[in-house]
């Protein structure tokens, strides 16, 4: 009876280098036949040895005490199947990686509990996944024993190399103490860390909104080049429509509602999945006739890239991006009388408080006008 060869394999790919990380698999070779089982370690290029395996590292030891596990499981599992003298097959492999209390990682927990999950939403969806991206990047907190208070002051470290915004860093913290507390519930984990840290939520910094005479002079902007006109016009778009670029990305006006000589849209956020209506405003209907209603397609990147340039060839203070637009919407509609349960209806806002985020910065709006009034009195 024949039974298959294992070994370490990094890097199937070709993708480390010095500053991109490989991953390191465990091959099976059976019957001419190959598969890789990941094991969660990723390295640099000058990390690996095909003798000593994860060196140039203080986590060597570690990791490869961790690689030395994953292979010892598997072949513990053959070698039980040689005892009782069983055939090997890769489905009875699988079965048995399924189903064994050792193959799961702490980010393979995270994952399938992100995917059993029914009550989030495609847009938080998308920020759960964030999280497992992060933390792949990491490389620190893989296994449920790498959920430490060090390793998570490591984690902050890291998040702040990346990102400006505090706000930002306390929203990766606060989802994964979330999942460190699921794995307790599970009996996965003892403590949560979490206990013994504390960091700082971040103040937001407010919304930011163009008047509805800013919004005019992006509109009369002239351009001699096509991709800012496109640009210009598609943020024109959105700041009369009050879209989000995921709506505005996935816009499409054979599903748009005629009523006498106006045109509505009823369709479902992207990221909410709450349905939203409104109707098409003159200044949009223009930009819909000028590209005979299909609107130009560009990844949300380029389009904040380019929406610099528009920002400086109109001379803006602000630095645009493409939702502010939406921002700019909500509070031009207030301006103008809508109320705000029909403006959260426009928006498609899942909680009215949200909308009304935009009626208190009116309300320092106002204040400031009179602060101006006063000092002038």
């Amino acid at each position: 009876m024949k039974y298959p060869v294992l070994r370490f394999v990094f890097d199937r790919k070709h993708t480390a280098s010095k500053t991109t990380k490989g991953t390191v698999q465990i091959e099976i070779l059976f019957e001419r036949k190959r598969k890789w089982l990941s094991t969660g370690v990723r390295l640099y290029s000058d990390q690996w040895s095909e003798k000593t395996k994860v060196k140039n590292t203080v986590q060597s030891l570690d990791l490869n005490e961790r690689l030395d596990t994953q292979m010892r499981n598997i072949n513990e599992f053959i070698n039980g199947l040689v005892k009782n003298k069983e055939p090997f097959s890769f489905d009875k492999l699988e079965h048995f990686l399924k189903y064994s209390q050792t193959k799961e990682s702490f980010i393979d927990f995270i994952k399938r509990r992100v995917s059993e999950r029914t009550d989030l939403r495609r847009g938080t969806l998308n920020t759960h996944a964030s999280l497992i991206t992060s933390l792949e990047e990491f490389g620190r907190i893989v296994y449920f024993t790498d959920v430490t208070t060090a390793n998570i002051m490591h984690y902050d470290n890291f998040l702040h190399r990346k990102y400006n915004k505090q706000t930002t860093i306390h929203g990766y913290h606060k989802r994964l103490k979330r999942y460190i507390n699921e794995a307790i519930k599970y009996d996965l984990l003892k403590d949560n860390p979490y206990n013994k840290l504390k960091f700082e939520r971040g103040k937001s910094e407010g919304i930011k909104y163009l008047t509805l005479e800013q919004i005019k002079q992006i509109q009369g902007l002239k351009t001699t080049s096509e991709s800012i006109e496109r640009v210009r016009d598609l943020f024109v778009f959105q700041c009369f429509t009050g879209l989000s670029y995921a709506d505005l990305f996935n816009f499409d006006f054979s599903g748009v509602i005629k009523r006498g000589n106006k045109f509505f849209i009823r369709d479902v956020r992207v990221k909410t999945e709450e349905e939203y209506f409104l109707m098409l405003l003159k200044p949009a209907m223009e930009i819909l006739q000028k590209y005979d209603f299909k609107l130009p397609v560009i990844s949300n990147y380029q389009y904040n890239l380019r929406l610099k340039v528009v920002q400086e060839l109109a001379r803006i203070k602000q630095n645009l991006h493409s939702h502010m637009a939406r921002h700019s919407f909500a509070v031009m509609a207030l301006n103008m009388g809508v109320s705000i349960e029909n403006l959260a209806k426009m928006m498609g806002h899942t909680d009215i408080k949200t909308t009304q985020i935009y009626a208190k910065v009116l309300n320092k709006s106002v204040q400031e006008e009179f602060e101006k009034m006063d000092s002038k009195l």
